[in-house]
């Protein structure tokens, strides 16, 4: 009979104790739920539970010597700045990891793709390629260096010009070794991007020598153009006249987003759509360097001299849109990978692109620059470097 009700007491304790766990279970799905879909909850969990809004207090900063001119980039898990034709790693904690030297630039162009960063002098000559903490090469360029951009297997393409052609691309591999060189006489190169696979290069040009303004998207072969210079193109896309191209990025799955002034556009497999139509003035930004998404934002009136700003998210491959709102206006907005920082003055949000909120800074002071790579984000000011982990 003892023997019994002991068995009895197990299974009462067997049934509360599941009983207790299907109601925690409801509870963390009712919690999850609510944080999804009701923005107030969520705010109030990402602030006082996650604590995600964050000040100066809670970050670590690099004191600037504001007598030299110094040129500041975030890639990688480092903060890298130059002056004094050397560069000087920081980490996230601000203490000083490496110094490069030897770094024979003035002006600066940066470009960075996960641990490589490219650095040229302005309309000058030199290019060099950092990887990590390794200063890998440098060369000299023939022309007036416009634009660089690198990706993530550090394939260097350059933008440049001379008193001939308009615009020159010249390719090079992470040994720097130079793989061609095609000229553009009569049109301006806006914008540039190498395929994660080493493969092609899509640029964005502009030809203003008529009446009318002309863009067009096109993919150079850089296999075709180290055996036959003529065959470089592969593939061209003209887009409606007077409408002008501002961007264009390779992203995973090789395919390619275009943002122009009236829409942003996909090019998958050579085939060209338009994915976003921009014809009113609300949409105030738009920008695609991530690894599979593109954004724009539509700005919308919310009362007597306030407004709201939703941020649009959307993914090249499904389309699919996330929308992250925020009940303020934004001023930047700046984006690498799969995450994006909007500055709205004194305050900024990080996001990623599944549209939730990392990190909100909250500034004693107007933001006015800001650099990040995927894991870094840096508010620069005149005497000082903020330091935040995304």
């Amino acid at each position: 009979m003892k023997k019994i009700n002991i068995i009895k007491n197990f299974n009462k304790k067997k049934k509360i104790i599941f009983i207790l766990g299907v109601l925690l279970l409801i509870l963390i799905i009712a919690i999850i739920a609510l944080y999804i879909l009701e923005k107030g909850f969520r705010d109030w969990i990402d602030v006082n539970i996650l604590r995600k809004n964050v000040t100066e207090d809670d970050t670590q900063t690099i004191n600037l010597n504001t007598d030299k001119n110094n040129q500041i980039h975030v890639f990688g898990k480092y903060i890298a700045i130059l002056n004094d034709k050397a560069i000087t790693l920081f980490n996230s904690y601000g203490e000083k990891v490496s110094v490069i030297d030897g770094v024979n630039i003035n002006s600066a162009l940066f470009d960075s793709s996960d641990k490589y960063l490219a650095i040229a002098e302005n309309r000058g000559h030199e290019l060099c390629l950092i990887l990590d903490k390794t200063y890998l090469w440098n060369t000299a360029i023939e022309g007036e260096i416009l634009q660089i951009h690198v990706n993530q297997n550090g394939y260097v393409a350059v933008v440049t010009t001379d008193v001939t052609n308009k615009s020159i691309i010249t390719c090079f591999n992470s040994e720097g070794k130079k793989l061609f060189t095609s000229y553009f006489s009569t049109t301006t190169i806006i914008d540039a991007s190498v395929s994660n696979d080493n493969k092609n290069i899509v640029i964005g040009e502009v030809d203003t020598s008529g009446t009318i303004i002309k863009s067009s998207i096109k993919i150079l072969s850089i296999e075709n153009a180290q055996k036959d210079a003529e065959n470089t193109i592969i593939y061209t896309y003209n887009l409606e006249d007077s409408s002008l191209i501002t961007n264009v990025q390779y992203h995973d799955k090789n395919q390619i987003s275009c943002v122009y002034d009236n829409g942003i556009g996909i090019i998958n497999n050579n085939e060209y759509k338009q994915i976003i139509k921009i014809d009113n003035d609300n949409i105030t930004y738009a920008a695609n360097n991530f690894k599979s998404n593109v954004i724009y934002i539509v700005e919308e009136s919310s009362g007597m001299f306030k407004s709201t700003s939703n941020v649009h998210i959307v993914n090249v491959s499904d389309n699919h849109d996330n929308v992250y709102k925020l009940e303020n206006t934004a001023k930047e907005v700046y984006a690498i990978d799969n995450k994006l920082a909007i500055n709205c003055g004194s305050e900024i949000y990080f996001i990623n692109t599944s549209g939730w909120l990392i990190k909100k800074y909250n500034a004693s002071q107007e933001i006015t620059n800001v650099k990040m790579s995927n894991s870094l984000a840096a508010i620069i000011y005149k005497d000082k470097i903020v330091i935040l982990e995304i």
